[in-house]
């Protein structure tokens, strides 16, 4: 991206001025979107990739329709699935708005957005569960990655730990888990790998808005987990060493990595349940977890969010919304992308009609335990 480039969008955004009938709820969203651009292009680790793929005209059309629809909306609340669309002219994942503390409090005096807000709580804290299916089959449901996960799955582990060592056949179900810390599945890690993994590194974007956000990520979200403290701290140092706008480096591009304190019971069989609602840190998961000679992913491709990642959160200036944006650029590019196609399982399993959720976990405890998917006789095999 160079300077022209830069300024060019500047100009862009400053086209887009507010009008004589515009209610302060649109003059604050369009503020919002007029902000965007280029906020994104300085901090965001993937926005001058995605400007040099798709074109000025295309982010130029995008934040004209954005704010065409700003303009008409009454309440400041309309401008979330407003930028949000526009966020995804960007790219699909790893870059979206949400509410701030600010209209979290607005929000508060509507009952059926407390009611929204609640449901989408509940879902985002799903705790991880266990169900032995029969003598020699466990199914291990994994809805969510989220740093507060990481305990109770610790514990749930250690609870069934007996049990859990004498069943060979394992289904860890991902089909719903959106991410959020890689640390929330390193606790499984001693059960699967039993052999040394390759870890791919990434290289960070130095700015003052990323430095600071870094420095304050563990506090907001993680405040009781000392390694996350220690892991951030060792970020920002390095960061602390570039200049403004650089890639940097943390450690080697590729390191050789073995599994400390290892099971010495470990499942011989480990069939993990994929779909396109698997995103960030679940995907993670899949990348370390398959390079086991005893892991297979079946089901559907996952929805791919991962290239650009380690999320932090930055107030817009309506004060009303938080963006959500990349501060860190996997090595893998651009050779092993993920977001172009998810990540693709060993087994596709297509959607069957008929079957829901537990049917194909049914399937896949057949396949494990007899090598047939099939529920009946009178389905068709070949």
């Amino acid at each position: 991206m160079n300077l022209s480039s830069l300024k060019w969008l500047g100009i862009l955004t400053a086209l887009f001025s507010f009008s004589a009938q515009s209610t302060p709820a649109s003059k604050d969203c369009i503020q919002d979107l007029n902000y965007l651009p280029n906020f994104l292009l300085s901090n965001d680790t993937g926005a001058k990739d995605h400007l040099k793929q798709k074109g000025q005209k295309h982010f130029n059309d995008a934040l004209h329709q954005a704010i065409t629809e700003a303009k008409l909306i009454k309440e400041i609340g309309e401008c979330k699935k407003i930028a949000q669309r526009y966020l995804k002219s960007w790219r699909s994942g790893h870059l979206s708005i949400d509410a701030s503390e600010q209209m979290k409090q607005k929000l508060k005096k509507s009952p059926q957005a407390a009611k929204t807000t609640e449901k989408t709580e509940a879902k985002l804290s799903s705790l991880p569960q266990i169900e032995f299916l029969s003598e020699k089959s466990v199914l291990v449901t994994l809805s969510s990655f989220a740093p507060a996960n990481r305990l109770p799955l610790i514990q749930l582990l250690k609870d069934n730990h007996q049990q859990l060592a004498a069943t060979p056949n394992w289904i860890i179900d991902v089909r719903r888990n959106g991410g959020g810390s890689d640390s929330s599945y390193t606790p499984l890690l001693p059960w699967l790998i039993g052999s040394q993994r390759v870890e791919v590194g990434m290289e960070w974007l130095v700015t003052p808005e990323n430095t600071a956000a870094q420095q304050q990520i563990c506090q907001r979200y993680d405040p009781d987990n000392k390694e996350c403290f220690e892991w951030a701290d060792s970020i920002v140092k390095v960061m602390q060493t570039g200049v403004n706008g650089q890639f940097i480096q943390k450690g080697e591009t590729i390191t050789f990595k073995s599994e400390e304190n290892l099971e010495p019971k470990r499942p011989s069989r480990v069939a993990i349940l994929i779909s396109r609602s698997c995103g960030s840190s679940c995907e993670q998961f899949l990348l370390t977890a398959r390079q086991s000679f005893n892991v297979k992913l079946l089901g559907r491709r996952t929805y791919g969010s991962l290239d650009y990642s380690n999320l932090r959160p930055h107030l817009l200036p309506s004060g009303y919304f938080e963006l959500s944006y990349a501060t860190s650029k996997s090595l893998r590019l651009p050779h092993l992308p993920v977001d172009i196609a998810g990540v693709i399982p060993d087994i596709y399993l297509p959607t069957i009609e008929g079957d829901d959720e537990g049917q194909e976990v049914t399937r896949v405890k057949n396949w494990l335990e007899s090598g047939r998917f099939i529920l009946d006789t009178t389905e068709k095999t070949e």
